[in-house]
């Protein structure tokens, strides 16, 4: 497991992530952090289904 983390440069891009998707503020960090590392978002929470990034759930990844 690794620990990933923004800059405090990226927080700008977390707020207008967040409003542009209406996402609260933890979930517009998370999805920030899958695109600065080019990462799958493995949740069960619906609303990254309205992102372009979109989500897999965690037996998407189980079965996969």
């Amino acid at each position: 497991m690794t620990l990933l983390a923004l800059k405090i440069s990226h927080m700008n891009t977390v707020m207008v992530t967040g409003q542009k998707f209406k996402l609260d503020f933890d979930d517009a960090y998370q999805y920030v952090v899958a695109e600065t590392f080019n990462l799958s978002i493995v949740s069960f929470d619906s609303h990254f289904d309205t992102t372009p990034r979109g989500k897999s759930s965690p037996q998407d990844v189980l079965d996969a």
